[in-house]
């Protein structure tokens, strides 16, 4: 008798396991949890960072150069990447600076970012903590596991435009949702979540052209930094 062989459905609920349950982990913390610092540990350095090394080097037994190549870390287009992505982030630098100058009024506007993140857990004392988790974490651990980990996990099982939009959605719809519960806005949070499915998108466009994840981590820290210099009257910094 012929055993059905499942490693294709196998590999299924796995892309599918990486895509959903990250944005569930974040909005389950600030939902539930109401706890910021809650999405650092689990969703930054626990599923973007240390979960996929765990899967490739205990599950598949990759080298840990094996794991930095299925990331883009490493690899032939590494410093075509990383020229590129020192670039890409001086422009959407720039480019988040001019937004917020142009639009501030309306980004900044709100004066209960301040109570809410104070119900998440981010006090006065702790909102340095918070800033600088962002504004050097949060971009770069975002795209290890976004355009690093689940790009190359999807690579070969979707069609490739396919998969980057899946990647992409996924991603934005908790940008999304955290946005709304920040500002109460829904017509701004939509306004983030087409920016950022945008920017992921281009991100994913660019990982597969150049085989790199670092023109997505270099071009989201440098929008990412911008942000969070520019919001910090937001933050009652």
């Amino acid at each position: 008798m012929k055993i059905p062989d499942n490693r294709g459905n196998r590999r299924a609920s796995s892309a599918w396991f990486w895509l959903l349950t990250a944005p569930g982990v974040v909005v389950a913390c600030l939902l539930a949890g109401r706890n910021v610092f809650a999405v650092f540990a689990i969703y930054h350095l626990g599923f973007c960072l240390l979960l996929p090394a765990a899967f490739n080097l205990l599950r598949r037994g990759f080298s840990f150069s094996d794991h930095l190549a299925f990331l883009g870390l490493t690899g032939p287009g590494t410093l075509r990447g990383i020229l590129s992505g020192l670039g890409l982030g001086v422009v959407l630098a720039c480019g988040t600076i001019l937004a917020f100058r142009w639009f501030g009024e309306i980004f900044l506007a709100d004066q209960n970012v301040p109570a809410v993140l104070s119900d998440w857990g981010v006090g006065k004392g702790n909102i340095p903590l918070l800033f600088w988790f962002m504004f050097l974490i949060n971009g770069p651990a975002e795209e290890l596991y976004w355009r690093g980990f689940v790009h190359s996990e999807m690579s070969g099982r979707q069609p490739r435009s396919v998969a980057i939009l899946l990647i992409a959605a996924c991603y934005a719809s908790y940008h999304g949702v955290t946005v709304f519960l920040l500002v109460g806005d829904l017509s701004i949070a939509l306004i983030f979540l087409a920016a950022i499915l945008a920017a992921g998108l281009g991100w994913g466009w660019l990982r597969e052209k150049t085989g790199s994840v670092w023109p997505a981590l270099l071009g989201h820290a440098g929008a990412a930094a911008a942000y969070m210099v520019v919001a910090r009257p937001l933050m009652g910094m």
